[in-house]
């Protein structure tokens, strides 16, 4: 493990080297802010799909290693591979970027447990790359536009509300990576769904790189200017440095080419919530009433895709608490079954019911 990571951190600096090419990290780190400010939807909407164990550190745990480590490692790879970057970048730049949901999966399993949670971190990681990439692409066409056109031009790589492509290819490969965390099964039968993922979005990545990005820019293009009323010559005015159909096209056309990956993820989703809800119930209605009384049972019984139970006879902050740490409990329970170990040898278990014993007694 020591040794890989060294190897990556490495990888790393001279990503970071080609990348700057002599130039101050300062012109790109400048437009970072910006490209975190574009994703914030979209983190809005993970962190409300994990709600039910968000670990926040390790959202942005992820962000991160993506944008300073992992990232610039699979430039290096691109730059290496550069006569024929556009058929391998999909491969570099999916596996390295799932790297650290790969490692958070290992070493820290009752973080990744279901399908959801794969596809959650799996998208991080693609914000991640997304943000970087964003303020390296703006730093480098301000060479040959203005600041607004360069703006325009590469904030659709923004996608909706933040979501863009670089979010759903490494979701899917998270939803492999999820598949494996649920499974009992070991070696190939229990990581063979992540590989074939991996591969799929790779594959996807790449395709789309090498031109089948214009597929769905076109479509989009074309159906928003005929709704609009404009001709081809009008509408290639712009060149998608301003608002307008091309402009739209940039920034919506990946979903055309993934629309089958998305349907996937948003039908998993919705079965993995059942799933996690089906554990926590079956997991904490054995729980004595000082950590899990019955009317706390009930409304977790009626918990819904979109809505969270609460406790309203406790503050806001202190009912959170309990939430999160009943579910984390559920979870280690179900976690320590599936490995076949006695609940007495697992010390999370008592140290989560010690803490929510002491949020009640507070």
């Amino acid at each position: 493990m020591g040794g890989i990571a060294v190897l990556v951190v490495i990888l790393a600096f001279l990503g970071w080297r080609g990348v700057l090419d002599g130039r101050s990290p300062f012109v790109i780190w400048i437009w970072i802010p910006y490209s975190i400010l574009g994703s914030l939807i979209a983190y809005f909407i993970l962190a409300f799909l994990d709600r039910e164990r968000r670990v926040r550190s390790y959202h942005l745990l992820t962000i991160a290693t993506v944008m300073i480590i992992t990232g610039p490692a699979a430039a290096f790879f691109n730059r290496l591979f550069e006569p024929i970057q556009l058929f391998t970048v999909g491969f570099f730049e999916e596996g390295m970027k799932i790297l650290p949901v790969l490692l958070l999966a290992i070493y820290v399993p009752n973080l990744i447990r279901t399908r959801k949670d794969g596809i959650v971190y799996g998208a991080l990681a693609g914000m991640g790359f997304n943000i970087i990439e964003i303020g390296l692409y703006i730093s480098k066409q301000l060479h040959d536009n203005t600041l607004l056109e360069s703006l325009y031009l590469h904030s659709t790589r923004f996608g909706l509300w933040g979501f863009g492509g670089h979010l759903v290819w490494s979701a899917f490969v998270g939803l492999g990576i999820g598949f494996a965390a649920e499974s009992t099964k070991h070696g190939w039968a229990k990581w063979s769904r992540a590989v074939y993922f991996y591969l799929i979005s790779a594959v996807s990545h790449s395709l789309y790189d090498l031109g089948l990005s214009g597929l769905g820019m076109t479509l989009i293009s074309f159906v928003e200017a005929a709704i609009r009323g404009m001709d081809a010559d009008t509408m290639m005015e712009t060149l998608g440095t301003a608002p307008g159909p091309l402009n739209d096209g940039m920034r919506y056309g990946v979903y055309v080419w993934t629309i089958v990956l998305i349907i996937v993820m948003i039908v998993q989703v919705r079965r993995s919530f059942r799933l996690e809800n089906t554990i926590q119930v079956e997991e904490l209605s054995t729980e004595e009433p000082v950590v899990m009384r019955e009317e706390e049972l009930a409304r977790l019984n009626t918990e819904k895709l979109f809505s969270k139970r609460t406790y309203t006879e406790y503050p806001k902050k202190v009912s959170n608490k309990l939430v999160l740490y009943q579910n984390l409990l559920a979870m280690q329970k179900h976690t320590a079954r599936q490995e076949g170990r006695a609940l007495d040898d697992v010390e999370p278990v008592a140290t989560l019911r010690q803490a929510i014993q002491s949020l009640r007694n507070a």
